[in-house]
């Protein structure tokens, strides 16, 4: 029986994981040959990071290469500046403080970005952001450009004939989608794929060594995505009435922008808390619930209190 894995995995995350998955994925976006998996290192930083943010996946290749990737539903016009304050923590873990004031060049690995969106039709096969678009005004002195692979089943990835694990993880996402959209209920959506894919060989192994980690990691996948769905439709609803009321008594105008922005943000606040609370009641990591929900430790703490709740940390 396979060990249990912390929640904090997501099913991109836990399929790479494996060295000769993260192998075959990494000689598709660099179009090499590397044949040795043991040159891959994962990289990781425990402590402070993991309450402000969180990285799918980093890894070194030898002394040569740092690579980051992301696993995204649709792209963030702030993925560069994740990125490049994640790249800087993992230089900084890297060097010796007193190299820093030595005169001799420390040589780093060279870094490369990649973002996989998955479930969006509407994007080109590839695409970049760069860092210098969020510049107040044009400056050439620092760039960081973030790769973006549409990798929604359907598409055609110039990465699935390279690498089949990573079509099959779309082709398993698709799979669940398309049940929830036909009017299947989430749960049995996500059942159902499971036993579709093992019965068609995709990711049939991992499957079958992860089969119900696979359900808590796609289910929690949904519970996000749906909550932000349903976050936009009460704050507009209740952004809409506030709105309305306030509105009576102190101009229309005003009163629909106060309105609209405390709905939305009160719906957004008790939408997250609502996820937060499931997250620590599956007995998720303080850490890992942090990172995913970007909030402060110590506010996580105090929810998990109100709610007697115990924290694993």
């Amino acid at each position: 029986m396979a060990a249990k894995r912390n929640y904090k995995d997501s099913m991109f995350r836990a399929i790479f994981k494996d060295k000769k998955a993260l192998l075959s994925l990494y000689n598709a976006i660099r179009k090499t040959s590397l044949t040795d998996w043991r040159a891959i290192r994962l990289n990781s930083l425990k402590g402070v990071l993991f309450h402000i943010m969180r990285n799918d996946l980093s890894f070194t290749v030898g002394e040569e290469e740092i690579i980051l990737m992301e696993e995204q539903s649709a792209p963030n016009g702030n993925m560069p500046l994740r990125l490049f304050f994640y790249l800087a923590k993992l230089y900084q873990h890297s060097v010796a403080q007193e190299k820093l004031y030595r005169q001799a060049t420390t040589k780093l690995p060279a870094p490369h970005f990649y973002v996989f969106c998955v479930g969006r039709h509407d994007l080109p096969p590839v695409s970049e952001e760069r860092l210098s678009a969020a510049f107040a005004m044009p400056s050439s002195d620092l760039e960081l450009i973030v790769h973006i692979y549409n990798i929604t089943d359907g598409i055609d990835s110039p990465l699935f004939p390279a690498c089949p694990m990573l079509h099959q993880y779309s082709q398993f996402v698709s799979q669940v989608e398309a049940r929830i959209a036909s009017g299947r209920a989430r749960d049995a959506a996500i059942r159902e794929t499971i036993r579709y894919c093992m019965a068609n060989n995709i990711l049939y192994d991992f499957l079958k060594a992860h089969d119900s980690e696979v359900y808590d990691m796609v289910s929690m996948k949904f519970d996000m995505n749906t909550a932000l769905k349903v976050a936009k439709e009460e704050a507009r609803e209740a952004g809409w009435q506030e709105g309305k009321e306030q509105g009576m008594q102190e101009g229309m105008q005003q009163g629909m922008q106060q309105g609209i922005k405390k709905g939305r943000l009160q719906a957004a606040l008790e939408t997250k808390t609502s996820i937060i609370l499931k997250m620590l009641k599956k007995g998720m990591r303080l850490a890992d619930i942090a990172g995913i929900a970007e909030w402060p430790a110590a506010r996580i703490i105090e929810i998990a209190k109100k709610n007697n709740l115990p924290v694993t940390e």
